[in-house]
């Protein structure tokens, strides 16, 4: 297993654990811990309680959740077993969240107008998995042998 995989690895578990929470938030109705103290990044019951946290009846956490368990999942085979076909789930997966990480925040920024401290780290968790199968994908492609 080498440093990339252990990244990819360590960054969907935390994905999964923030969207977890952020989704025991919104459907168990725990304590959302998000306040002022954080500065610009206390905007978190604003994001959560606005149109953009669900589509439909699904919260966005949750698309969040099952996002960051096919990110785990892929970059866990891909460091056990190899295989192109794990590899490529890990790069789609995480090209296909970073591109809705980016959309999100983007409506954070411009539609309402506040920021959450969780949902950022959320999305770092996901464009650093993203970064670590790009890696993974460009020393495969240098040496074959090391996919």
């Amino acid at each position: 297993m080498r440093r990339a995989h252990r990244v990819g690895i360590v960054a969907s578990l935390a994905g999964i654990g923030v969207s977890s929470y952020l989704l025991a938030v919104r459907v168990i109705g725990i304590t959302l811990l998000c306040g002022p103290a954080l500065g610009p990044f206390g905007g978190c019951a604003k994001v959560e309680a606005s149109v953009w946290s669900s589509i439909g009846p699904i919260p966005v956490a949750a698309i969040g959740v099952a996002g960051a368990l096919v990110l785990f999942t892929a970059s866990l085979m891909h460091a056990r077993q190899g295989g192109e076909q794990a590899l490529f789930v890990w790069l789609m997966a995480g090209v296909a969240g970073s591109v809705i990480e980016l959309g999100l925040i983007g409506v954070q920024a411009f539609v309402i107008g506040a920021w959450c401290g969780w949902c950022l780290i959320f999305g770092t968790t996901v464009f650093v998995s993203t970064a670590a199968a790009i890696k993974v994908a460009l020393t495969a492609k240098k040496d074959p042998a090391r996919r």
